[in-house]
């Protein structure tokens, strides 16, 4: 590389300007690269409220704003090109040689747009069928385990020229019917760094915080992006935090079928669900870390789970409830 410079030269600038700060100012670069994505939600913000937590003085934000600008015109020249480009994944990389302390690799571009080749392919547009969405009924493409969105930013590329090769679709009528893209992730660095991704790059879509695995249904951080361009097109890219799961499509439909699910199953399916929840959470107390271990809400989830398991056994139907009392609780080992 120029200079022996190992990264990629198109977020150096970016790096620079961080590093400076960090030695300026004392911040560690986790400390510094999470202030660089809230800055950039913050300014998105249509509400314009600053983030929670925010630390950072008069002299870190123009820091920030430099940074930004190095960010908005490196993007600039990559959306001029046609293509899609993950800055904050490389630069993420580039400060943390060896992934850092969560060992975080982003997949590489040519990886993630096979990848999105591989999940698109023989999809007929004429037959998808859509989803209510924020923004209209649209095609969606989800991804559970986003990261920065690198495999839904290619998605959403291909996604274009097949309107173009299947429907004969120009550009205003591909900004039209842009598919819906919802990006999940456990990681809130992730779930930010997804829905500046998403906003710079015109996308239409949704970014939430939670575990996908063990409770789709909730929302520890979302975003909907680009709501400012619909249904007047405009070229403001936004960004609005909800915390209200019924916000989301992927929380929505979840909670959904789960209605359906108790709906059809009965009280009883209800009950045990509600039983395997609590086994899931006292499962996850189990396994933090001794200094984080909350022990009181642990033994306040046992004692539910016993008194719902004897209200289970005090059913009229007896012999139902002796089977059930005999299953052991279904327990989910992630951690």
């Amino acid at each position: 590389m120029a200079n022996g410079y190992l990264g990629d030269q198109r977020i150096r600038e970016m790096e620079t300007l961080m590093r400076k700060m960090c030695q300026q100012k004392g911040y560690d670069l986790d400390t510094a690269f999470k202030g660089l994505l809230d800055y950039l939600l913050w300014l998105f913000d249509p509400d314009g409220q600053k983030p929670d937590g925010w630390r950072f003085d008069a002299q870190d934000s123009e820091m920030f704003r430099q940074m930004s600008q190095a960010w908005a015109l490196t993007m600039e020249r990559e959306l001029k090109a046609g293509q899609w480009y993950d800055a904050f994944g490389d630069l993420y990389m580039a400060l943390h040689p060896g992934g850092g302390g969560k060992a975080q690799f982003f997949t590489p571009p040519s990886v993630a747009t096979v990848t999105a080749h591989s999940c698109l392919a023989g999809l007929d547009l004429k037959e998808a069928k859509g989803t209510d969405t924020t923004f209209g009924h649209r095609v969606t493409i989800s991804d559970p385990a986003a990261g920065s969105s690198r495999m839904l930013l290619a998605g959403a590329v291909i996604f274009r020229q097949m309107q173009h090769d299947q429907l004969g679709y120009d550009a205003v009528k591909q900004a039209a019917y842009r598919p819906y893209l919802v990006a999940e992730d456990l990681d809130y660095n992730c779930v930010k760094m997804s829905a500046i991704n998403m906003a710079i790059h015109g996308c239409f879509g949704e970014c939430v915080c939670h575990d996908t695995l063990c409770e789709p249904g909730t929302v520890r951080l979302g975003y909907v992006v680009n709501e400012l361009m619909w249904p007047f097109p405009t070229d403001i890219p936004s960004i609005r935090r909800y915390t209200d799961p019924r916000r989301f499509v992927s929380t929505r439909l979840w909670l959904q079928r789960k209605a359906q699910t108790t709906d059809n199953n009965g009280p009883e399916t209800a009950r045990h669900q509600e039983v395997s929840a609590m086994d899931r959470h006292a499962d996850r107390d189990l396994r933090r870390p001794a200094g984080g271990h909350d022990y009181d809400r642990h033994h306040k989830l046992t004692d539910a789970h016993i008194q719902v398991q004897n209200h289970t056994s005090e059913t009229p139907d007896n012999g139902r409830a002796e089977k059930e009392q005999r299953q052991p609780p279904r327990q989910l080992t992630l951690w």
